[in-house]
């Protein structure tokens, strides 16, 4: 049974082309259920005991009777319900038998249908799922519209839209079903433009979708930040005679709320409210965390209480949430207080409310409690992810207490997890400002060896602590290695180059600095100018006199060379 197992998951979809034997008044496929039953048992014995059944059967069989549609149901209808996997591995075996008819064979039998809306309705893995979608969307066999409906519909759930698309270019025409679905589907691949385009030619056709379809458009403009659009598609669902329900309106509420727009969100919140929309827990959870993400714990406390007295429970995220809002203002008695009533209402502790509270805790200085709540994660038995580690290494950087953020960074390594960039970025920084630049690098090294995204701001440190140390060249290799892979530093860093090339006498590299800027758009410190312009008049080089004459106006060369004894018509 191994080597069966084995055979079966390594599956390989053919493209063959199958179709079936003649029928003829004496064709196999003329026999009744009943004088089919033992061959059909017969096969499903092969299928079960031998590893290799695709070479025995036709050494065993003819293809018309194996390509017999109810010799096929009778197989695998047993089959299917307890080696569901083996029975799409049978009909792949079935779609790659030579035949001679002129069409391809029918599974559209009630069994088969029934088999197959199994097979794609009912919860498998997603593995799973998709072999069978694969089978359907590669093989030449012929499926009910039950089928073909039921096939978009998974594809959909288990996010493979271009499933979608192949399945329906075998399907004989397009419903309003089948619309929806492509609707849907161009918005998960993000092709927003195209999915309002398919609706507006479908609408001319007389397609009109499904509420499920219109609010995914809903859904995906919003998450976009295209409110005008949405407001547009609100109309037009009323025109066409779909009116919006309570998750139209939701997801409408969570595109504000993610834009920041928390004051439309509340708005369109209590409009539905007022006109009997039932609100579920994840419009409350929704618009309370955007509440919180503004500090408005007031109006918190109000929906919170209204929450409740409507008889939802919160969740885990819920009550997060709101410990979160009440720890990043310091009110930490509110915290637990809340904290408290999760545990009571039954809800357990987690990876995410101890994350909470330690990064509460360390927000405001008050690191030695959050390593309290750090050291109890084990013994209380919740596991530690590296946000927790990452909170804590933020905080001792905070607290310039950089060798203890190493070593938690190190334990991040040995229990092997995977770092993020915020791991490295606040340790990067401090030992910058320490002046520690080659085990600063040293850790640059490491993330890119992780294939890790630098932050804008790593790279500014680094140039910056060049600068400090006095080491302008090498802070200029690094801008320029910077320029070759198309990143941007900030205007302040390459100011601080700038002044620190001129210290440096390197005016020649300051000068391709300050034209890098200008391709940038950046403009110069007046301080930085002045430096510059004297180092320039200092060095008395005569190709001087035309750089300053282009980067500086007459009124500022006259008061500096004024300044510094130079004239310049010489």
């Amino acid at each position: 049974m191994l080597a069966l197992r084995r055979t079966a998951t390594s599956l390989r979809l053919s493209n063959k082309h199958f179709i079936c034997a003649a029928a003829s008044p004496t064709s196999s496929q003329e026999q009744p259920d009943a004088d089919l039953l033992p061959t059909s048992r017969s096969i499903l014995e092969a299928i079960l005991t031998k590893p290799r059944f695709e070479t025995l059967l036709p050494s065993l069989y003819p293809s018309s009777l194996l390509l017999n549609p109810s010799c096929i149901s009778l197989t695998i209808s047993p089959l299917s319900h307890s080696h569901p996997l083996l029975s799409i591995r049978y009909l792949l075996f079935l779609s790659n038998l030579p035949c001679l008819a002129p069409s391809p064979l029918s599974l559209d039998s009630p069994a088969l249908t029934s088999l197959f809306l199994r097979l794609l309705l009912e919860k498998h893995p997603p593995g799973f799922t998709a072999t069978v979608l694969s089978f359907i969307s590669n093989s030449s066999f012929l499926f009910s519209d039950k089928v073909r409906h039921a096939s978009l519909s998974a594809a959909l759930r288990i996010r493979q839209p271009d499933l979608v698309f192949k399945i329906h270019e075998k399907m004989p025409c397009c419903d309003r079903f089948t619309h929806g679905l492509l609707i849907r589907a161009m918005c998960v691949q993000g092709r927003l433009k195209e999915a309002y385009c398919f609706l507006k030619d479908g609408l001319k056709s007389g397609f009109v979708p499904d509420i499920l379809a219109l609010t995914k458009l809903v859904s995906v403009f919003s998450k976009a930040g295209n409110f005008g659009m949405v407001s547009h598609l609100l109309h037009l669902m009323i025109e066409v005679g779909v009116m919006p329900d309570a998750y139209t309106y939701q997801s409408l509420i969570h595109g504000l709320c993610h834009h920041g727009l928390i004051e439309e969100a509340l708005r369109v919140f209590n409009e539905i409210k007022f006109r009997g929309y039932k609100i579920d827990l994840v419009t409350y959870s929704t618009i309370i965390n955007g509440l919180c993400k503004t500090g408005r714990i007031e109006e918190v406390r109000t929906l919170w209480e209204e929450m409740l007295q409507k008889g939802f429970r919160p969740n885990n995220y819920c009550y997060c949430t709101i410990i979160d809002a009440y720890c990043k203002i310091g009110d930490f008695n509110m915290a637990q207080k809340v904290y408290d009533e999760m545990l009571m209402k039954g809800l357990k502790e987690s990876t995410v409310s101890y994350n909470v509270m330690i990064g509460g805790l360390a927000l405001h200085g008050r690191t030695d409690e959050a390593l309290k709540l750090f050291d109890e994660m084990p013994r209380r038995g919740i596991a530690r992810d590296v946000v927790t580690y990452n909170t804590l290494i933020q905080a001792f950087c905070r607290a310039k207490e950089v060798d203890k953020a190493i070593n938690l960074y190190r334990e991040v390594i040995s229990s092997g997890m995977e770092p993020h960039a915020s791991t490295f970025t606040p340790i990067i920084e401090v030992l910058c400002e320490d002046g520690k630049i080659v085990q600063a690098i040293e850790f640059i090294k490491s993330m890119d060896e992780l294939g890790l995204e630098r932050l804008e701001r790593t790279n500014d440190c680094i140039i910056k602590a060049f600068c400090k140390a006095g080491m302008a060249g090498e802070g200029m290799a690094w801008l320029v290695n910077l320029l070759k892979n198309n990143k941007k530093p900030k205007r302040e860093t390459l100011n601080k180059l700038i002044e620190a090339l001129c210290s440096c006498h390197q005016v020649q590299d300051a000068l391709l600095v300050v034209n890098a800027m200008v391709e940038m758009r950046y403009h110069l410190e007046v301080p930085v100018w002045q430096m510059l312009v004297e180092q320039l008049c200092r060095d008395s080089i005569p190709s001087n006199n035309l750089v300053l004459d282009e980067i500086l106006p007459d009124a500022w060369i006259y008061y500096i060379g004024i300044a510094r004894g130079f004239d310049k018509k010489k």
